[in-house]
């Protein structure tokens, strides 16, 4: 096997929709046969349920001495951009890291294209954007799963074995609504999640919201009534989200994380079904954009009314101990 024996950093970026797709990328090295070092300040307070993984923190990090210390570096190439020109023209002539990132390079730095040699093997244009085109209707973990196999030759398998066999319980009947995400223009309204959590509500569904702590005040006073949780870190979100029926969210980290965990998701976007964001890792999926938007005067558009959220009560159905168990097919 190209990399049995062989020792691979992956560094992602901060945020946690992309740690657990570029867990999904270290996951297809780990099964190739290669010892995967992780570096994320997010995902170490968590690395309890990677047992295959070490997770080491962020910072501080030497790119150069993680490349003198690893046959392979796969790195988010803002870890690169980010340095002084010095250092990073040192970076530049080291030959078995490779830089990547969702869908631009930047065009000031010499990146896309670049090869890598890893113990003597050469793999070509092992520095690109995973997703070449957005519309082609592959989602973010597919295009990396492409990367791989294109680039390394590495056949793909499922990723739904790596998260730790003590989260992975039966479905209740809580369901989990994350109504915020970093990005205010993709979320759902506030008093559409509220006529949304009532209505399952009635069904006899357990509804949660969570946010972050900064947001917890905000979201009790919106959605009175119902449970309000934060937490300091991704293990306790983990934990908590362990047994849930279903993830309901805004184009966030939190149906990425979900869906990682082999939970039922229910993604909010304000474009369109096939977006290359929406989570992946299992196939119980269901993608809700508006049946239209429109732009107003001020130069935004109007969608949140469009949205059939009314599709995910239908998919949910009443709360029955036999209902919670996770469709055969993706609802789409």
């Amino acid at each position: 096997m190209k990399f049995q024996g062989l020792t691979v950093a992956v560094l992602p970026p901060k945020a946690l929709g992309d740690v657990t797709l570029y867990l999904h990328l270290a996951w297809q090295f780990h099964k190739a046969g290669a010892r995967v070092r992780f570096l994320s300040n997010t995902l170490f307070p968590a690395r309890e349920f990677f047992t295959w993984l070490q997770i080491e923190p962020q910072e501080p990090m030497s790119l150069r001495a993680m490349a003198d210390e690893c046959d392979l570096v796969i790195a988010y190439f803002s870890h690169l951009a980010k340095m002084d020109s010095v250092e990073r023209e040192r970076c530049l002539q080291l030959s078995n890291i490779a830089y990547v990132t969702a869908k631009k390079l930047p065009r000031d730095i010499p990146l896309e294209g670049r090869g890598v040699t890893v113990a003597g093997q050469s793999f070509t244009s092992a520095s690109m954007p995973f997703c070449l085109e957005s519309r082609a209707g592959l989602s973010m973990r597919e295009w990396i799963d492409r990367y791989v196999e294109t680039v390394y030759g590495i056949p793909v398998v499922s990723s739904l074995a790596m998260v730790c066999p003590s989260l992975q319980r039966e479905p209740g009947n809580r369901l989990l609504i994350f109504p915020t995400s970093p990005h205010s223009k993709k979320n759902y309204s506030m008093s559409g999640f509220l006529r949304l959590a009532r209505r399952l509500c009635v069904r006899g569904w357990q509804i949660e919201f969570i946010g972050l702590p900064s947001e917890v005040e905000e979201l009790k006073a919106c959605f009175a009534g119902f449970p309000v949780f934060s937490f300091a870190d991704i293990r306790g979100l983990m934990a908590h989200m362990a047994g849930a029926a279903a993830v309901i969210a805004n184009d966030s980290g939190g149906g990425h994380l979900g869906s990682m965990m082999g939970l039922r998701t229910f993604t909010i976007a304000r474009r369109y079904e096939s977006f290359v964001w929406r989570p992946g890792f299992n196939a119980h999926g269901m993608v809700l954009a508006p049946r239209f938007r429109f732009k107003w005067l001020n130069g935004d558009y109007i969608w949140r009314p469009f949205v059939p959220v009314g599709r995910i009560v239908e998919a949910l159905g009443s709360y029955t101990a036999v209902n919670t168990a996770l469709p055969q097919k993706q609802a789409r």
